[in-house]
């Protein structure tokens, strides 16, 4: 027990001497590694119906799992009595997903739910399809195409949404005495991130 001890107090005692330069690796990687993930997001589906290219496939795998490791580390690293405080410390927190306002979590489950929702008022044959065919509706280019709109929806949504999320984290851990300010942001957020999608749409579409 004395042993698995000295060797914890070791291993905490090198964590903490490399803190620093951990935080400022996740501190630019996790944002790095989630657009890379966000950017090439397509290739999922299209590898469930074969569509997919190999590289880029197994760039996004690469990409989602160097986010999963490095926020791990910097979730260790926010633990450890030498974490740093104040406006760093915030920018970190919403990088972990820790000690988030409960309206931060709300707003975020509504960012996964609410695209794919609205792409689905339309198509609601892909649900009945795939609950009839199962597998094999994935051989349908209509199925395909529709795949590809819902995951073209979450790549706009997230791209206009994520940094109005940051904006409404930190608002809220400027104003932790407004308990109700950070709900009544949420629906801006929401009306924001659809704004932000109808420009990138727009941009997206603007001949060069």
């Amino acid at each position: 027990m004395a042993l698995e001890a000295i060797r914890g107090q070791a291993e905490e005692s090198l964590l903490d001497r490399a803190s620093p330069f951990i935080l400022l690796l996740v501190l630019f990687g996790i944002p790095a590694a989630s657009w890379v993930a966000l950017v090439l997001l397509l290739q999922v589906p299209r590898f469930l119906y074969g569509r997919s290219a190999p590289l880029l496939f197994a760039a996004e795998i690469g990409s989602l799992l160097t986010v999963l490791v490095l926020l791990l580390m910097l979730r260790a690293c926010l633990a450890l009595p030498s974490a740093p405080g104040g406006f760093y410390r915030n920018v970190l927190d919403f990088l972990a997903m820790a000690r988030w306002h409960p309206s931060v979590m709300v707003a975020l489950l509504g960012l996964l739910v609410l695209p794919g929702a609205w792409i689905l008022q339309g198509e609601w044959w892909l649900v009945d399809t795939l609950q009839r065919r199962g597998w094999e509706a994935l051989t349908s280019g209509d199925v395909q195409d529709s795949l590809d709109r819902i995951t073209v929806a979450y790549q706009l949504a997230l791209t206009g949404g994520v940094p109005l999320l940051f904006a409404l984290h930190m608002l809220s851990r400027w104003k932790p005495k407004n308990r109700f300010l950070p709900w009544l942001l949420v629906p801006l957020l929401f009306v924001g991130t659809a704004i932000a999608v109808v420009i990138l749409v727009m941009l997206l579409h603007t001949p060069s």
